[in-house]
């Protein structure tokens, strides 16, 4: 009898856990989870010398220093080692690199450049000034990368996290790999290596321009602008003050010269379709210029995260020749409740008041879209298990590279160092993944009570002049 129970009961868990699993409805693509996709034991060599089951990354800059200003002349060359072997073994810097390249090299970010722990934008290089495109610790193979380091975000996971997440959700969002960087022979902490926002395999996939077209594919930003006039553009949106007065569009790809100029005035008239369309009385003739699951996902994902900067700052997006306009993600360090000045409340909407979204959540099928979508997101990439889950199996992974990543910028979790508010401080990287998981739990819940509740921007007692 008492075996009877036992298999009884250990049959009611195998199916229990079965049907925990199929609920998440997690699908399976392409994209590469490095914490779940490295075999390499997460574990630290007991030898004096640095080693690691993370890739290294040596920069050398020579003897210069690399300019703290943003400017033109910001950008100054190194030589770059990344060490990644393909045995099963940590690795060591008196391996043989995997990649060795000249690089320029320069500053990335604008209030991150204030902090200790800089970000990096990484341009490789040949001898004769070439691009030299390099597969990156198995990322598809470009010369522009962006070595992320984690700062104000004491998780260290939340770009890699989220990137991944999204590009689950969305199709594409840049790759991330974690690494341990070395700067002039330096340790200065856990980094993550990312794609620059640009076209390439592996990348935003869009037809490449050349400079005899008078139309092209193309990718812009919303940020404070570029320092090259050239670049910035005098669309709709920005000529009608719908844009924030500090912020402009610029131009990110391709890049703008003598030659092709044209391509300036071709891209601002093919924005400013979209957004004359928008703020017009017929608005909803949107959906002739945009993919609208890409703006429907991009809005669930920074209002789940309540990442607010999107849709102001570092607001990429891309269009196709061929296509339509779609959004892609950029910089999650301060979202799930981490920014230093603004307050965010875990019950509330905002992202409807970002340019743009203004409008679109005036449209009830829009609405209606983001309902649904958000609805089947929670079973899957967005479930509470999972995204808990999901941190705790990366977290599993830093291993030991994320208390050598402290031993350098722990000084960051004592109050008088702490750039959070007072009544946000984090006192330690314990207390820093529980923050971020209270806020996943909390916020998914409310949502789920709630999200039909921004049903309140399409309704006719707020659109009626929007109406004919």
């Amino acid at each position: 009898m008492k075996s009877k129970i036992i298999c009884l009961v250990t049959c009611l868990v195998l199916i229990s856990s079965v049907f925990i699993v199929n609920a998440i409805d997690v699908r399976k693509t392409n994209r590469v989870h490095q914490h779940l996709s490295n075999t390499k034991t997460v574990k630290t060599d007991d030898v004096e010398e640095f080693n690691t089951h993370l890739p290294i990354v040596s920069i050398d800059t020579n003897g210069q220093e690399i300019p703290k200003e943003a400017g033109l002349n910001s950008t100054i060359k190194s030589n770059v080692k990344i060490y990644d072997t393909a045995e099963n073994r940590n690795n060591y810097l008196t391996d043989s690199p995997a990649i060795e390249t000249l690089s320029n090299i320069k500053i990335k970010g604008t209030t991150s450049r204030d902090f200790a722990k800089k970000n990096y934008l990484l341009k490789f290089i040949n001898e004769d000034g070439t691009k030299n495109n390099q597969a990156v610790m198995g990322m598809a193979e470009h010369n522009e990368w962006v070595l992320h380091g984690p700062f104000l975000d004491k998780t260290l996971i939340r770009n890699y996290m989220w990137y991944n997440i999204g590009a689950e959700i969305m199709g594409y969002a840049p790759n991330v790999r974690f690494c341990e960087v070395f700067l002039n022979n330096k340790y200065i902490g856990l980094y993550v290596m990312a794609d620059n926002i640009t076209v390439g395999k592996g990348r935003i996939n869009i037809t490449e321009a050349s400079d005899n077209d008078v139309a092209c594919s193309y990718i812009v930003r919303l940020d404070r602008g570029n320092l090259d006039s050239n670049k910035n553009l005098n669309n709709f949106g920005k000529y009608a003050k719908r844009i924030n007065s500090r912020l402009t569009m610029d131009i990110i790809y391709p890049g703008i010269n003598d030659k092709n100029i044209k391509l300036k005035e071709y891209i601002e008239k093919d924005f400013s379709k979209f957004e004359k369309a928008l703020y017009s009385y017929d608005y909803k003739e949107y959906d002739k210029y945009i993919d609208v699951d890409s703006f429907v996902d991009y809005f669930i994902i920074n209002e789940f995260t309540q990442n607010y900067d999107a849709g102001n700052l570092s607001t990429y997006i891309y269009k196709d020749i061929r296509g339509k306009l779609n959004l892609c993600m950029w910089d999650y360090n301060s979202a799930c409740d981490n920014y230093i000045s603004q307050e965010v409340s875990n019950m509330d909407f905002d992202f409807q008041n970002n340019v743009w979204y203004i409008m679109l959540l005036r449209d009830p099928e829009f609405t209606d879209k983001i309902i649904n979508r958000y609805r089947e997101l929670r079973k899957s990439y967005l479930n509470e298990e999972y995204l808990l889950n999901y941190i705790d199996e990366t977290v599993e992974y830093l291993g030991d590279a994320k208390d050598r990543n402290f031993e350098v910028w722990g000084y960051t979790f004592l109050p008088e160092n702490d750039l959070l508010p007072e009544e946000k401080k984090i006192g330690s990287y314990e207390e820093a993944i529980e923050q971020l998981k209270t806020f996943i739990i909390n916020r998914g819940r409310w949502l789920d009570e709630h999200i039909e509740e921004i049903k309140q921007f399409s309704h006719e007692s707020t659109t009626k002049k929007f109406n004919h």
